[in-house]
């Protein structure tokens, strides 16, 4: 896109405020040097800021998303939104803001590796927190309902496939994959959609029990975890949204013994033709982390910090305590913030070298983990969850926050 905004680059740099509010964005360059621009209006008059700018994003109360601005670039937001490059879908705007604001632009076809096509979260649902006990079986999920619009949200996750487990999937399809993998035990545990009453106790909503993970795992002979021996394990976490589930993240290990341990270089250069994001095998770090964008696009590195959610090197035994939904567990604001910043979603591997002092050519991988979060599927779900809990009769508003203060 040409650079072509140098006069009003000057006037905005001598305007610049860190009042104005996002209304999209657009990317340039090519992966893995991919830049992020976005265009601002002012929310007091809806005057809308005509280059991109480079920065921080934040989620302001009022729901809008701010910006910490570190420079005005040359190019102009009417020059993206003329080649169809603006992002508009996941901004809140309200006000002077949203009246003044530009049709968010059509979504781009998409790409081969895109099988989901783009899902919109209802537009007035109400948002869902959560608190789930990580216990076996079936346990109560509380939803407490507040009264935050719900943006629209798209999905690039569909593309993400780890070890034929693909994020979007249902709960069958995911039982079929598994179950094909002849692997030793297998378990599902569920939760129940519930929200806390206005005298304090918990009520499970009718109808509201949902699957939150499918695992099956292989464990190490020894049944340790010494990081040499044979194993795999699969964990899948679903939106929490009774019949309707879908897989949201997934984390797949697999281990080797020393004698069929595999080459550092193969698993390397299997990455990168799965996910892209580097041009050889050769430049991957120890812990890589790829962020696909909601417009087909692949960036590298954690920036954004959420890294931790799954990443790591995961076990080949899977706890009997299930792990807490994360739909439910985050708040609307923090998965609407993962997916502005990382993208709809996240994919990261980890290994082992019991070598690694040797030459590259010649190290040796004993286990290595690959996990994929999408927060774009997990606020769907966290939307629609706090719908069924609302129409099952919850309170619309939040309670009130204890007069008490534990004493610490």
């Amino acid at each position: 896109m040409p650079q072509d905004g140098l006069f009003s680059s000057v006037t905005q740099n001598l305007r610049e405020s860190e009042q104005e509010v996002v209304r999209g964005h657009f990317d340039l360059g090519e992966p893995p040097n991919v830049r992020r621009y976005y265009c601002l209006v002012n929310p007091k008059n809806g005057r809308r800021e005509p280059n991109g700018v480079s920065g921080q994003p934040v989620v302001r109360p009022d729901g809008m998303t701010g910006i910490k601005i570190e420079a005005v670039s040359l190019y102009t937001c009417a020059k993206a939104e003329q080649k169809g490059f603006l992002v508009s879908t996941g901004y809140v705007l309200i006000g002077r803001a949203l009246a003044r604001s530009a049709a968010p632009a059509a979504p781009p076809p998409p790409t081969s590796l895109e099988s989901a096509a783009a899902t919109d979260a209802a537009a007035a649902a109400a948002a869902a927190t959560a608190a789930a006990a990580a216990a076996a079986g079936e346990s109560p999920a509380r939803v407490a309902a507040t009264t935050v619009p719900a943006p629209a949200v798209r999905m690039a996750a569909g593309r993400i496939d780890v070890a034929g487990v693909k994020l979007g999937m249902s709960p069958d399809a995911v039982r079929t994959v598994l179950k094909s993998k002849d692997l030793r035990h297998y378990k599902e545990w569920t939760e129940t959609l519930s929200f806390l009453g206005g005298n304090g106790v918990s009520q499970s909503i009718p109808n509201g029990r949902f699957v939150n993970v499918i695992a099956a795992w292989t464990p190490a002979a020894s049944g340790g975890e010494d990081f040499e021996s044979d194993g795999e394990s699969f964990e899948v976490m679903f939106t929490p949204v009774p019949g309707e589930e879908r897989a949201m993240a997934i984390i797949h290990t697999q281990g080797f013994s020393q004698q069929n341990a595999i080459h550092e270089t193969a698993l390397d250069d299997g990455l990168v033709k799965k996910y892209g994001g580097y041009v050889a095998a050769g430049g991957l770090p120890a812990s890589v982390t790829w962020r696909f964008q909601d417009d087909g696009s692949v960036q590298v590195g954690d920036a954004c910090g959420r890294r931790g959610t799954f990443g790591g090197l995961g076990g080949l035994s899977v706890s009997s305590a299930q792990r807490e939904n994360l739909a439910l567990r985050l708040t609307p604001r923090e998965l609407q913030s993962q997916v502005e910043r990382c993208g709809d979603a996240t994919v990261t591997a980890d290994h082992f070298t019991p070598n690694g002092g040797a030459l590259p050519a010649d190290r040796l991988v004993t286990r290595f983990t690959v996990t994929a979060f999408s927060p774009a599927l997990g606020l769907e779900g966290a939307h629609k969850a706090a719908q069924l809990v609302q129409a099952a009769g919850a309170p619309s508003e939040a309670r009130p926050k204890d007069s008490k203060a534990p004493n610490l």
